[in-house]
């Protein structure tokens, strides 16, 4: 009898390893930005550099890395949104075409 119960477990063992596990539910992605392109204003920069507010009310985080970019766009400046590569959860690329000086931003809400 012994016999047979260590069959049958190994046999048990073996099946669910067999078995595709469950995968993770995916995370929702992040909401995303509808309007590319250029013909932006900036209406906006805070907290040394890490927000910036666009004229249809859009307010992006600017990636840390670029912070010190930010810091000396004027109010009004022409503004250009485009995706990119993803680094660090940053997939946008928000570029003060009047200082032709670009940043990896994320996208936090519109108003």
């Amino acid at each position: 009898m012994r016999g047979v119960i260590v069959i049958v477990g190994i046999a048990l063992l073996f099946s669910a390893g067999c078995h595709a596990r469950p995968q993770a539910r995916p995370v929702s992605p992040p909401a995303a930005y509808d309007a590319l392109g250029s013909g932006h204003l900036l209406r906006g920069v805070s907290d040394d550099g890490r927000f910036l507010t666009l004229e249809d009310g859009s307010r992006w985080e600017v990636h840390p890395r670029d912070r010190f970019r930010t810091l000396d766009w004027a109010v009004d400046a022409s503004i250009a949104v485009s995706t990119t590569r993803v680094d660090d959860g940053y997939g946008y690329e928000i570029v003060n075409t009047n200082d032709d000086e670009g940043v990896l931003a994320r996208f936090v809400a519109a108003r």
